[in-house]
């Protein structure tokens, strides 16, 4: 028999899920906010996530074993990324300097040299090696979808999450998050395996333990600025690995 409340219900209950959780927008804007370049505002990053909410409220399966926590946190922060992709908002020296980077790890890696040493660096750079430190925070990693998606997986116990579904617009992906499912994770894993031991660690403490560059910086006795440039050539050289394997 019809029940003429159910639609009732389940708007009563995706407005409850949503006051409940409304302040992870902003808990997820501040620290998103804190990784990117001075003039984004974080205004437009909490209404793209409230926007990502809403439509996890409207989307969430219980059913598939996921708790509603993990499923918003994902698509409130797949939502305020793909508001900064549309606005194109990375300015195209940050732009040129990624891609001088990855483009020297590719070379020195054809090369046989997977772990160059910041000289060699700099020198297929064709840059000082004095300049490298600069250099290097020119080309601060963005923080999208491009590496952090892949491979990832939510909800510990509960399974393991297809990242597509957390999408505000899984449509719309760039090559990397093309490379999503098993092969994915077990290249992004051989490229890893292939880091120096403390770029490797870097990336750990950040993406896997959530802290911040200070505060791995005290894990590792290294300064906030040194630890900043591991990561930076972390990411890079895990892009052009990944960039090699898509286009050949």
């Amino acid at each position: 028999m019809h029940n003429p409340y159910a639609k009732q219900q389940k708007s009563n209950t995706k407005e409850a899920l949503v006051l409940e959780y409304a302040p992870i927008v902003k808990h997820i804007a501040n620290r998103l906010a804190a990784r990117l370049p001075v003039g984004i505002d974080r205004d437009d990053l909490i209404q793209a996530g409230m926007m990502g909410l809403l439509e996890a409220a409207d989307k969430f399966d219980a059913s598939k074993g996921f708790l509603f926590k993990t499923f918003a946190e994902l698509r409130v922060r797949g939502a305020m990324l793909d508001d900064l992709r549309a606005k194109d908002w990375i300015p195209r020296s940050v732009r040129e300097a990624a891609h001088r980077l990855e483009t020297a790890y590719g070379k020195l890696r054809n090369q046989g040299n997977f772990n160059p040493t910041d000289k060699a660096l700099a020198q297929e750079l064709d840059i000082n090696p004095k300049q490298l430190p600069g250099f290097l925070e020119k080309a601060k990693p963005i923080p999208l979808l491009s590496i952090e998606g892949i491979g990832h997986k939510a909800g510990g116990d509960e399974g393991e999450m297809d990242f597509t579904e957390t999408l505000s617009k899984p449509e719309d992906k760039d090559p990397f998050t093309e490379l999503l499912g098993g092969e994915a994770q077990e290249l992004l894993a051989e490229a890893i395996e292939k880091l120096p031991e403390k770029e490797k660690m870097v990336l750990a403490l950040y993406y896997n333990e959530d802290l911040n560059l200070k505060e791995i910086g005290a894990v590792l006795d290294l300064t906030e600025s040194r630890v900043s440039q591991l990561r930076t050539k972390a990411i890079a050289m895990l892009r052009s690995y990944l960039k090699e394997f898509i286009e050949s």
